[in-house]
């Protein structure tokens, strides 16, 4: 089996970073790979290159697999919750 051709949605003109270090992410990439305000990315250097991917946390796929453990907890409320 061969692997999928990628594609690239592409943005007329470079990106630039903002005085505050910001840096405007294309919506229809974003639509494309479903992500909206405030999810989690990582972004790391690799091989000179910035690489930007949405964040895998190590629990991912263990939701509903251990009794009791099925949902994200909100840590804050729990503490405020044993006072």
């Amino acid at each position: 089996m061969g692997q999928g051709k990628r594609t690239r949605v592409r943005r007329a003109g470079p990106a630039r970073i903002s005085g505050k270090n910001q840096v405007t992410l294309p919506a229809a990439v974003l639509r494309k790979l479903g992500l909206r305000p405030g999810d989690p990315i990582d972004i790391t250097e690799e091989d000179g290159d910035i690489v930007i991917r949405r964040h895998r946390s190590r629990f991912d796929g263990v939701t509903g697999t251990v009794p009791g453990f099925t949902e994200a907890v909100d840590a804050e409320a729990s503490r405020e919750s044993w006072s």
